[in-house]
């Protein structure tokens, strides 16, 4: 990650983090457990760098949110872009996709929220495994498939443009906890995050209205 970038996230973090403490950040989350938890649907567009080849990964969110404060839920995500090469397998030259998929769970913490705008700070663990797609025609489909664990951490900013629908964008990093060593890709990396909301809650209320 390159020096200015790491400035700047560690920057933002510490200024959540302040913003949180000088607003009773443990006491606004016993308060926000208390109330009644709304379901939430997100869409979630992850850009990131392997090898120094930007890639994106594409994911799905459903979670429950408490007092639009704290949101807790499961998500999962796959490499989306194509990433070919050709590798030495058992003495023979093979043609393979890296694939990358994970279930997240993650946990979301809201420290600024006004009519339309949110910030935010999400932390997401990835359970899941990377491994070569085999394209050729001979041996196994998945070579090298080893289990994998990260954690990404990161500051997000959302904007409600309709009723039911908001868009932001965040910057994080990616962390590899346990990597697969067998691959030559490295999974850590600085994340640009590109996410869409829908507001089930609103949509709900004014749909039992008529």
């Amino acid at each position: 990650m390159p020096k200015n970038c790491k400035i700047v996230f560690v920057f933002l973090l510490l200024f959540a983090a302040m913003h949180g403490g000088a607003q009773s950040f443990e006491q606004e989350l016993k308060d926000a457990v208390k109330t009644k938890p709304k379901l939430e649907f997100r869409l979630d567009s992850r850009h990131s760098f392997i090898n120094q080849t930007g890639v994106k990964t594409a994911g799905v969110k459903v979670g429950i949110q408490f007092d639009e404060k704290l949101s807790i839920g499961l998500g999962y995500n796959r490499l989306w872009s194509p990433l070919s090469r050709v590798i030495v397998q058992e003495g023979t030259l093979t043609k393979v996709d890296l694939a990358f998929h994970n279930l997240s769970p993650y946990i979301e913490y809201v420290f600024f929220r006004d009519n339309k705008w949110e910030l935010s700070i999400p932390v997401q663990f990835g359970f899941g495994s990377s491994y070569y797609s085999n394209k050729s025609n001979v041996g196994a489909n998945k070579l090298r498939k080893e289990i994998v664990v990260s954690y990404e951490p990161a500051i997000t900013f959302q904007y409600r443009f309709f009723k039911y629908f908001g868009a932001g964008i965040g910057i994080g990093y990616r962390f590899m906890i346990v990597g697969n060593e067998q691959l030559e890709e490295k999974f850590t990396s600085p994340v640009y995050i590109f996410k869409t909301r829908f507001y089930f809650q609103d949509i709900w209320k004014d749909l039992n209205r008529h």
